[in-house]
This record gives C-alpha cells, sequence and structure tokens, in this order.
C-alpha cells in the first residue's frame, strides 16, 4: 500500500456508520441495514465495521438506542429552537416531524416485529409526547386534557405520513389541523 492509497482511504467513526445508518433504513427498512451495504455507502471496507461494533446485534442495540435517546433531544431542540411561544414550538416540531417522517416510518414499521425498536419507539414517543403535553399546558389545557391531545397530535402526525392529504398536504391546511386539535372544547377553531 502506497503513502497516497494510506492518505485517500476513508475514516468513519462509529456515530457514521449509526447515521448512515438512518439513511439505508429510511430507504430501504431494517432488512437494508446489512454490514457489506453501509460499508458500500461510506466507502470502508467491513472490517471498519467491526472496530466500532462486536456484530450485527450490537450496531442495531445502539442504532436504536440512539434514536430513542440522542437523536430525539437533537430533534426536539432544533425544533424547540429558543421561542417561548408553545404554538411556534408545536409547529416546529410538526415540521421537523415531516423531515424526519422516511427514518420515523421505517422505525415505526421495525418496531411491529422487534421487541427493541419497539421499546425504542416508545421511548422517544414518551419523550416527545412530554414535550407536546408541556405546551399544551402553556397553552391553558389541564394536564389530563393536555396528555390527551399531545396523543392525538402524535397520532395525527404520524397518520398523515401514512394516510397522505388526497388534495396535497399544504402549510395552510398544516395550521388549520393544527387549530382545530387546539382549540379548547366547546369554541370554534381560529384561523392563526
Amino acid at each position: 500500500m502506497t503513502a497516497r492509497t494510506k492518505a485517500t482511504r476513508t475514516k468513519v467513526a462509529r456515530r457514521d456508520w449509526i447515521e448512515i445508518a438512518y439513511q439505508e433504513l429510511a430507504a430501504a427498512g431494517e432488512h437494508g441495514l446489512t454490514i457489506t451495504a453501509l460499508a458500500a455507502r461510506l466507502g470502508v471496507t467491513k472490517g471498519s465495521f467491526y472496530w466500532h461494533f462486536k456484530d450485527r446485534p450490537e450496531f442495531l442495540r445502539a442504532l436504536l438506542d440512539r434514536w430513542a435517546h440522542e437523536r430525539t433531544d437533537e430533534v426536539l431542540a432544533l425544533a424547540l429552537g429558543s421561542t417561548t411561544d408553545p404554538r411556534e414550538r408545536l409547529r416546529r416540531i410538526q415540521a421537523l416531524g415531516h423531515e424526519i417522517a422516511p427514518v420515523d416510518r421505517a422505525m415505526r414499521l421495525w418496531a411491529q416485529h422487534d421487541p427493541d425498536a419497539a421499546a425504542a419507539v416508545r421511548l422517544a414517543d414518551r419523550a416527545l409526547l412530554g414535550h407536546v403535553a408541556a405546551c399544551l399546558r402553556e397553552l391553558g389545557f389541564a394536564p389530563d386534557e393536555a396528555a390527551d391531545r399531545a396523543l392525538l397530535l402524535l397520532r395525527t402526525w404520524v397518520g398523515a405520513y401514512l394516510v397522505p392529504d388526497p388534495s396535497g398536504t399544504s402549510p395552510e391546511r398544516a395550521d388549520r389541523v393544527m387549530n382545530l386539535l387546539l382549540t379548547p372544547q366547546g369554541e370554534r377553531p381560529g384561523r392563526s
């Protein structure tokens, strides 16, 4: 091996393997998470994989753990930013949810038949529901109603990519649906 070959060899970190796995997961589902396919996408040998992970099960556990903890926290931090307006935070969570929908959908499909994936999705959902319910409490909903509406919002967001809007999704329609779900009982939804 020449010095030039060594210099051009790609060096990847453990996190690189996990991040490329999210892309592959969105494209091909969990069955696409083969060591060979991921190594090819990263431009490295399978030896690189074994430098970072003992085997595929350890890799899958790391992927699920990152989804359930770090990645969910990162997504929420990006969505929430520095705004103090609870409606704006909810809109940001909804918008970011659209961006991560392909991976989220793949994770939820995986969770249908894998207990470890199901546990990761439950942890991620619990964190998200906690943030959404907190926003709803700030908007004046009682704790129980905030928890119920948070679950309804999550189901609506997830359902949006499982059952697409036949007329096409628009930001205006998303706002109308959000307003409908945020309107207290007995009031007519406003247009904000």
